[in-house]
């Protein structure tokens, strides 16, 4: 509701199992290249990987390195891109097993049976004081550093993920989303608007729509995923 560009990317690729979202930060349009690089770098690296004998997690960690060098170089080489980057969230399913990769301040969740569990620690400012039991929750909605980033994709010639591998159950809905629909959206509010609608599409319309609704100070980007065991 403020921002004239978007900066937010997502892919889903289910014939690879791959899904993520990436929220660019840069001058004039570098935050929409960053996240751009970081979405398609990821699938090209996963593609790579097809038929090796390499963990999910591995696969994961070697997409976000390929995806940090591919932003990192292409600042370097552009002056105008020069200090873009971006979030990264991904998660990739194999047999019955997924992992999880994360850099920056989008979120994964997982919603089962009801109940909504954060599945990623923001990589900021407020989220170091929040693990430091130095601030409040409440402090840290109206924090002025709140979106400042402690990692990224793109800045550094070399990032580190945070990892996690899981077995999904029947009718896990995993939450990957942008800090549009956090800064807004409370998570009660995720698990209720998840429990009571079926359809993903819908559930993943109205909670951006509610964000909007409650100020859309930022792009918002939600992708929903429902595991299903195949018959």
């Amino acid at each position: 509701m403020r921002r004239q560009a978007n900066e937010d990317r997502y892919a889903i690729v289910p014939e690879l199992g791959l899904y993520l979202v990436a929220d660019g930060m840069g001058g004039h349009k570098a935050g929409q290249v960053a996240s751009h690089l970081a979405a398609e770098g990821s699938i090209r690296a996963i593609e790579a990987l097809q038929g090796a004998s390499v963990s999910l997690a591995e696969r994961l960690r070697h997409a976000v390195a390929c995806a940090n060098r591919e932003i990192y170089t292409s600042a370097q080489a552009k002056p105008e891109l020069s200090g873009m980057g971006t979030t990264f969230v991904g998660m990739l399913f194999g047999g019955e097993r997924l992992a999880l990769a994360h850099v920056g301040d989008s979120r994964a969740y997982l919603l089962r049976q009801g109940r909504l569990r954060g599945l990623t620690d923001d990589h900021s400012i407020v989220g170091e004081l929040l693990r430091r039991h130095e601030i409040s929750e409440e402090d840290a909605a109206q924090h002025p550093h709140r979106h400042v980033l402690t990692r990224a994709l793109g800045v550094r010639p070399r990032t580190e993920p945070d990892l996690a591998e899981m077995t999904p159950q029947e009718g896990d809905v995993f939450i990957l989303c942008s800090d549009g629909l956090t800064t807004h959206i409370e998570d009660e509010e995720i698990a209720e608007r998840l429990s009571s609608e079926e359809d993903l599409e819908a559930a993943a319309n109205g909670l951006v729509d509610a964000a909007n609704r409650a100020g859309g100070q930022d792009n918002t980007t939600v992708l929903l995923v429902r595991y299903e065991k195949e018959a």
